[in-house]
């Protein structure tokens, strides 16, 4: 949220102002034209940077620009490639519960499940980006595998087109299509107690929690905390998800040098959850859906997970004109999964096989980025100098039944 703050020294100067024009009107001569002081604005920042967050458009569903990799936060109409930026108005208005279900509102994004399993996967203008390949803060890697849950994010940013010019090579290799990019919440100058308490079908109980304050001269520090829970069965039968969230994220913001860092956990948890279904490959028709209540899982698949990320970023300016920039991020997730899809065989009978697959997993990601960005002239022209340097390590642990 942008927030108004008129400080000390600008009350001063008003208060100056109209002193010596009361002086003044005592005297004969002619009176100088009153001026108006600009306003001073303190824009809450997302990402420890001087341009802060860009301004919402009518509306507050969207924002009128997003970050562009290492060009920084641009405005739409000053960056030649294609941005979308959802607000956590758009989140809260439609009660989004993961990024999934807020890139849906993109007519260039799908969304789907992974094969076999229930890792959310995006199809970005038809090419295949993984959840592996979503940045948190301009760093990949950090989010969790299988569901990113969006109560501790402040914008979700989408954008199309091939991205690694900007954001770096992705992970998987792929990205092809675009790049979904989540900002983090950050406390605003306006204190923030926000509590949450919902029901979905199924018996489902949701509670979560939003609270941001800030503290010291000129609010310079700030602390927003987020905490959700989500436990029950949905309208499917004999189905149940389970998910529990904490994120903490801290920001200090002084005359030349920004910082900010999160802590984020989140635990999720399937129990019975129906699985995509594969029809075989000699299947000459396709067979009547099952009722939506139905549950053709078996009971004992299961996929649980639970990532703890954390993030660093700092900036300082070296002049007007140019800045340097660095970031910090690490992950351990840990996975459990007993899964089984069923192929269908038969269409007439719905006939199908199940081939279960068990396996455990654990990802340790350690990544970072080093920039400097600048802006100088020649002449008329001006001209923006970006150089950036990123790093990015992931150690993968699995074990298979078979191993």
């Amino acid at each position: 949220m942008a927030a108004i703050r008129f400080f000390p020294s600008t009350i001063g100067i008003v208060l100056g102002y109209a002193v010596a024009s009361t002086v003044q009107a005592q005297s004969p001569t002619a009176q100088p034209e009153p001026s108006e002081l600009s306003t001073i604005t303190v824009k809450a920042s997302a990402d420890a940077s001087a341009e802060g967050l860009s301004p919402e458009f009518a509306g507050g569903q969207v924002a009128r620009g997003g970050r562009a990799g290492v060009l920084g936060t641009r405005d739409n109409m000053d960056t030649p490639f294609s941005i979308t930026s959802y607000t956590n108005r758009l989140m809260q208005s439609q009660q989004a519960r993961s990024v999934a279900d807020v890139v849906q509102n993109d007519p260039a994004v799908r969304t789907a499940r992974g094969f076999g399993n229930f890792q959310e996967t995006f199809f970005i203008r038809g090419f295949l980006t993984v959840s592996d390949d979503i940045a948190y803060n301009g760093l990949f890697g950090l989010l969790p595998r299988q569901y990113t849950a969006v109560e501790s994010v402040e914008r979700v940013e989408v954008l199309r087109g091939a991205s690694a010019f900007l954001y770096g090579a992705a992970p998987s290799g792929g990205g092809i299509g675009g790049t979904i990019n989540v900002l983090p919440k950050r406390a605003d100058d306006e204190p923030l107690s926000q509590l949450t308490v919902g029901t979905a079908s199924g018996s489902q109980l949701y509670t979560a929690a939003d609270i941001g304050r800030r503290f010291g001269p000129d609010n310079s520090t700030g602390v927003r905390i987020n905490l959700a829970r989500r436990d029950g069965d949905t309208a499917v039968d004999d189905e149940k998800v389970s998910m529990n969230l904490f994120n903490v994220g801290v920001d200090w913001r002084g005359e030349q040098t920004r910082l900010s860092a999160d802590l984020g956990f989140q635990e999720y948890r399937l129990k019975g959850i129906r699985p995509n279904v594969t029809l075989a490959e000699d299947l000459t028709a396709v067979p009547d859906a099952p009722s939506n209540k139905l549950n053709y899982a078996q009971p004992w698949t299961v996929s649980n997970e639970h990532s703890l990320f954390g993030t660093v970023r700092a900036e300082h300016d070296l002049s007007d004109t140019a800045t340097l920039w660095a970031a910090l991020g690490a992950k351990r997730g840990k996975e459990f999964n007993s899964l089984a899809s069923p192929t269908v065989s038969d269409a007439t009978s719905g006939d199908a096989s199940f081939t279960r697959f068990d396996n455990r997993r654990q990802d340790d990601v350690k990544t970072g980025e080093v920039g400097f960005r600048g802006t100088f002239d020649t002449g008329a022209v001006s001209h923006r100098l970006v150089a950036s340097v990123s790093h990015f390590e992931h150690k993968e642990k699995m074990q298979l039944p078979w191993a």
